[in-house]
């Protein structure tokens, strides 16, 4: 979700501050539930230093997703749903680069 909401994040061109606290924040987040390996921290931190093209975004969805039942399935999209739509509003403009992006990512997986 970290690399989702990064790629969401970089859509319209600028990486806002409310959009790097808001995603580091969940990292954060996932922390405090339990432990986390030093690699998978590590790794979480790489993907923010990274750029992700909506193909892949796409395919680490289907991937995250994979395995889980319909009912289980849909559940994780509609969590993940939910993170995109934060991410692009928190900067308070929805540009259509972002806009376009996020419809298309709801019609992949059948939320639109």
């Amino acid at each position: 979700m970290a690399k989702t909401g990064l790629f969401f994040a970089n859509c319209d061109g600028n990486y806002d501050q409310r959009e790097r606290d808001f995603i580091e924040n969940f990292i954060s987040g996932i922390e405090k539930v339990g432990d986390i390996e030093p690699e998978l921290k590590q790794s979480l931190k790489d993907s923010l230093c990274q750029q992700y093209t909506f193909d892949q975004i796409v395919s680490d969805t289907k991937e995250l997703t994979d395995g889980f039942n319909d009912d289980e399935r849909k559940v994780i999209l509609i969590t993940i749903d939910q993170f995109i739509n934060d991410v692009v509003k928190l900067d308070g403009e929805l540009c259509q680069k972002e806009k376009s992006n996020y419809e298309n990512w709801q019609k992949e997986f059948g939320l639109a």
